[in-house]
């Protein structure tokens, strides 16, 4: 028994070395948050159109994420630019400690994230959270607290005005949410979480970010990769009853300096010209520009194999 699994092990692998196969991991945030989802419809998309097999692999937290690729316990991760950008330059959360080994894949579009209380809620904007539970530290999902920090700033306060409740991860807050422990679910826009709690509390009512004239200019004091964008009410988003804008950062797929050149290349080829496929896994992609694909981040470089790519069929921004 043992020589036959030796030789089935031996002969699968001869098969997939010699139709080109390679496995990569792909690393990302929990089954149930909005990251999680989008990188499995990446996952099939690539898979469908390339050699690469890819294989999901759901993490606590960014630091965790981030750490996996740098230290090539895995190849891809999907998170917002500017948490790779810290662990990079080592800067943020990882002051003096950078993770030089994290380069950009692709810029996937913006990735937008907002304030929701529950429908019948007193509280009508940021500054009423005066006094209020709001989740905080964010333990394992340490990228959270620029966000949420840059929201209160937004709306004219800080941590300090409200009763922070420290929370492991947006998961868990939002449970913590629904079962009435904070006043304030802090998520990605569109995410099933939020169509969950919504359903489970009567409803919620999204706060408007942008009431204070200055408010952008608040946020990119805290982050200089934020901006607003707009979101409108769609069957698939809960908790958005009319157009409103919303805290925004632009989202990508990083890879380690390790992943060969093909590899990275034929996965961002994969991603790129199969847009269609990837809207047909999640609405979200539908705001991917492949114009915008190569577009250059400041603070993190692209993986040679990127480049190769983005100079044969786009010049990067």
């Amino acid at each position: 028994m043992l020589k036959f699994s030796r030789a089935a092990s031996l002969a699968a692998a001869v098969f997939a070395s010699a139709a080109g196969a390679q496995t990569v991991s792909f690393a990302t945030l929990p089954p149930g948050s909005i990251m999680h989802a989008q990188a499995s419809v990446i996952a099939k998309v690539v898979q469908d159109h390339s050699t690469l097999q890819v294989h999901v692999n759901g993490y606590d937290g960014d630091a965790p994420i981030l750490d996996a690729v740098n230290t090539q316990k895995a190849d891809f991760l999907l998170l917002d630019v500017g948490e790779v950008a810290d662990a990079y330059k080592g800067q943020g959360d990882w002051k003096g400690k950078p993770m030089p080994n994290l380069r950009t894949a692709i810029t996937l579009y913006g990735t937008q994230m907002a304030f929701w209380v529950k429908k019948d809620s007193r509280i009508d904007s940021i500054a009423a959270l005066k006094g209020k539970r709001v989740p905080s530290e964010w333990a394992q999902q340490t990228g959270v607290l620029p966000h949420t920090t840059a929201l209160l700033s937004a709306g004219g306060i800080t941590y300090n005005d409200v009763v922070k409740v420290p929370e492991v991860n947006v998961v868990r807050a939002a449970d913590d949410f629904k079962a009435g422990r904070l006043d304030l679910l802090f998520f990605a826009v569109g995410a099933p979480k939020v169509a969950e709690v919504a359903a489970a509390v009567g409803g919620l009512r999204l706060l408007p970010a942008d009431k204070l004239p200055d408010a952008e200019r608040r946020m990119k004091k805290v982050r200089t990769e934020y901006y607003f964008s707009r979101v409108s009410p769609a069957p698939n988003i809960a908790g958005v009853d009319r157009p409103s804008r919303v805290q925004t950062i632009d989202v990508v797929v990083a890879v380690g300096s390790h992943v060969k050149n093909d590899v990275v290349y034929e996965f961002v080829k994969a991603m790129r010209e199969n847009k269609k496929a990837l809207i047909e896994g999640h609405p979200n992609f539908s705001g991917f520009d492949e114009r915008a694909a190569g577009k250059r981040q400041p603070r993190l470089p692209l993986h040679p194999g990127a480049i190769k790519y983005f100079k044969e069929h786009l010049t990067p921004r």
